[in-house]
Parts: C-alpha cells; structure tokens; sequence
C-alpha cells in the first residue's frame, strides 16, 4: 500500500487539498490510482493531466531508496499516525520520518517562538520545558533563538522532541542545524516531514510545516512573538488550546503574542496549565461546533482606510486576499533583512524570480523564502508563477 501513497504524493504534490479529498472519496490510494488509470471522468482532466506523466514503478523505486536510506514511513493508516492531526481538514497522507517514531504515540505539545530572543525568553524556557512531564513530547522545529533553545532543553531534561521539517531529508535546513539534529537523534529524538527526501525549503513549504506543528498537538505553547512573527502562522493552524507565558506586554518582541491573548489565547501559570489543557482538546472534538476546516486568526493584518466593521474567520479553503497597505513608506518591517528584500523589489518596479532576488540581496534561498512568505502574508507582495511584485498601493476615492 506504501508505493501507492508515495505515488499520489509524487503525482500531486506533498500537502495538496486535493489529495484529501480524494483519499474521502476512494477510500484509498490503491482505489485514487486506480481511478486515474481507469477513468479520467471519476478525478477530472486537470487532475489527470498533472499525474500523466509518473509512473507507478517510479514510486516503487522512490520507496526503495527511502525505506534503503533508513527512513521510516508513517501513513495516514498507521497506528503511530498522531490522532490529533488525522482529524484536522488537510492532514499529510505520509510522514517520514527519522529517530523514535513511538514519540509519535505520546502526549503531544508543540512549542514555537521567535528567532530574535530575548533574555527574558531565555530565561524562561529551561522551567518551562523541564516542568513538561514524561507523559508529553514537545513538537517543534530546529529555526534559531526560541526553537532551538527548545529542542536543547528537552533533550537536556529528558523531554521528547520531534523536529517537523519543511523540506525533505536530503536538504539541510535551516543552514547549520545538522550538529543539533544529530545530537537529537542521538537523545531519542524524532524528526518527521510530509516531504520527499530531495524537496528543498522552497516556497509555500513554510505554510504546509505549520498546518503540521498546529494540528499535530493537543496543546500549542507560544514563547515569544512579535506583530508579525511567523510562530503565530502556527498558532492560526492549531484547534487545540493556545498558551502564552506572562511577558513584558510592552515589548515589541511580545507584541504578537500580546495579541494573540487578546484573541482568545490563555497565560501559561503552570505544568498544570498544559495538563488541563490537554484534557480539554482531547473533548473538544466531541463539541459540535468542532470545525477542523477553520483557521483562527492571531496576526494583526495591515489595515488600510477605515476600520473594518466585521472580522471573519479564515478558512483552509478560502482564497486569502490581503489587503492592500495605503502606504509603506513608514512601513516597520520585522527585520532588515525583509526591509531590504521589499525595497530590492520596490526598486526592480517589476515581477522577479528569486534566484534575481538572492544575487541582488545576497540572502541565502531558505531564508528568503521565509521573508517572501511573510511579506504576502502581510499583503505587501504579490506571488504567481515563481515570480514575485511589489503589491500596488490603491489611493481612496
């Protein structure tokens, strides 16, 4: 069954919605393949016409040099598939993975926060994730300041840590991690992706991460986050209960995650807290107002021209189209480097690619296309065909 898992993957992509939906609708990958092969009608042309060209013994081959190469393979059909993220509205049909997959069965806590941490943060991780109990593993990634500093402490007080990649495990992301990931590995730790072994971090694959790190836990615990942080991407991803500890509400770097109480998260006081927290997400899915499609919003958007009146949720499967900043020429970015990628494109007046974009700034790919992803989430630029623009700025009437 594995081979057929990989080739709907590698016929459609890693993470696409359609891939859900077609697994509802057949009931298997062997029953989707068998449907493209037999008749187009059942799956549409387009669909079709994108799987054309891979062939199932391509598949066979891709697993053999995967299951060769010592990774293991989780499907959605396994029992070590964590419970909580099959429920959510788009969940990865596969997940490599490498090191300890029972950490996978354990109690799940996902932990994120931002790369420019402060002392306070640093302060605070090591009580905070050493107060975690051997029932939990924390859920997290390998990106500097929060992250890190994350999977250091649990390997150091005993806590399993499952990295979740953005690309797959041939890559190394982000740059400078393999020390760390090895002394993971070495500790039981456990790394996990939804991402062919050559797919490199490119574009898009940040988002894809978040929707995991956000509906693989029952509990989500935000250290640290500014207006625009990208740790809030996985907080807006997450259903289950959403914890920030008590900071300076003062601080730019806390800003986001100021707000994000104000939206609905609760103040970490305690162990306890996760605990209770965990107890609740487990019922929550019993309620009926459960809505694993639904996605919160926690980042405080652009706002352009009077205030909107009425705040709407967001969805997976709604088209997302950001509002347009009247002005940028005051614009705080949230850092150098994505100032200097905005203005490097303000500059070019026209669409450009990023191989353009990393000569002119001189920014390393992986980096980059975290700064672009935030800036069209921002809507201050605009994506299509590879290629990136300076949103244009619409005067009122």
């Amino acid at each position: 069954m594995d081979k057929y898992y990989i080739w709907v993957i590698m016929a459609l992509g890693e993470g696409e919605p359609e891939i859900s939906r077609l697994l509802k609708q057949f009931g298997s990958p062997e029953n989707v393949y068998d449907a493209f092969i037999g008749n187009m009608a059942l799956v549409g042309a387009e669909l079709t016409s994108r799987a054309a060209k891979m062939k199932l013994e391509t598949a066979e081959t891709m697993l053999e040099s995967i299951i060769a190469d010592g990774y293991g393979i989780v499907t959605i059909d396994s029992p070590e598939y964590p419970e909580h993220l099959k429920k959510t509205a788009n969940p990865p049909c596969v997940l490599f993975t490498y090191g300890d997959k029972s950490l996978l069965q354990k109690k799940l806590v996902t932990v994120v926060g931002s790369r420019a941490v402060t002392d306070h943060t640093v302060s605070i991780i090591p009580n905070i994730i050493s107060g975690i109990s051997d029932e939990f593993a924390v859920v997290g990634t390998l990106s500097e300041g929060c992250d890190q500093l994350t999977c250091m402490n649990a390997v150091k007080h005993g806590v399993g840590f499952i990295e979740v990649l953005p690309c797959g495990f041939s890559c190394v992301y982000p740059a400078g991690s393999r020390t760390l990931r090895r002394f993971l590995y070495e500790n039981g730790g456990l790394c996990i992706t939804e991402f062919l072994p050559k797919e490199r971090a490119g574009h898009g694959n940040f988002l894809k991460r978040s929707r995991i790190l956000g509906g693989i836990s029952y509990v989500t615990l935000v250290l640290q986050a500014g207006a625009k942080s990208g740790a809030l991407a996985t907080a807006e991803y997450s259903l289950a209960p959403i914890f920030v500890p008590p900071n300076n509400i003062f601080t730019p770097a806390y800003s986001g995650a100021v707000g994000a109480v104000r939206a609905g998260a609760r103040l970490y006081m305690s162990p306890g807290d996760i605990d209770k927290a965990y107890e609740r997400g487990v019922r929550i899915e019993n309620d009926p107002e459960y809505d694993p499609a639904k996605k919160r919003s926690y980042r405080k958007k652009t706002q352009t021209g009077k205030p909107s009146e009425k705040q709407t949720d967001v969805t997976d499967t709604q088209e997302i189209q950001p509002e347009v900043p009247a002005d940028t020429a005051e614009k705080t970015f949230e850092s150098e480097e994505h100032a200097a990628v905005f203005g490097t494109m303000q500059g070019q007046g026209k669409a450009v690619g990023a191989e353009e974009l990393i000569a002119l700034t001189g920014i390393d790919a992986a980096r980059l296309s975290e700064i672009l992803l935030d800036l069209e989430i921002e809507g201050l630029i605009s994506a299509s065909a590879g290629r990136y623009a300076v949103r244009e700025v619409r005067s009122e009437k």
